[in-house]
């Protein structure tokens, strides 16, 4: 009987430490989410907008001839916003397969830089304000 309880007091303390650091984890994954997710939004609503770039600043040039414009890189940001903030959603209502959600969403945001930086051919102070891992 003794045995048992002292089981059971251990299984709820590992658990509450358990449950405390997804917590935590959960709260930074949705701080990361629901930033990637805005700024998604927002780059490529102002991209789509204005395909010449006025409204950030940045010259058609800055491409290299990948794309005429950014009408297309503006869409797939915009398009990748909706993705991520909709994988925030998801983890914060606890969905399941929200953690698998929230990895292909921070997947392809870095696929999304990887690309860039390659047709730009430079690495902008930006891209570390964004979470670039470089």
């Amino acid at each position: 009987m003794q045995s048992s309880i002292n089981l059971q007091a251990i299984e709820r303390h590992h658990t509450k430490g358990l449950t405390h650091k997804s917590t935590w984890q959960r709260i930074i994954l949705l701080f990361v989410l629901g930033y990637e997710g805005a700024g998604a939004l927002a780059g490529g609503m102002l991209l789509m907008l204005a395909p010449d770039g006025r409204l950030m600043d940045m010259p058609v040039e800055l491409m290299h001839g990948t794309f005429s414009d950014f009408m297309i890189p503006g869409l797939i940001l915009f398009l990748m916003g909706i993705f991520i903030s909709y994988s925030f959603f998801i983890v914060l209502r606890r969905k399941r397969y929200d953690w698998f959600f929230a990895l292909v969403s921070l997947g392809g945001l870095l696929i999304w830089f990887w690309i860039e930086i390659a047709i730009i051919l430079e690495l902008h102070w930006l891209h570390a304000m964004w979470d670039c891992p470089f």
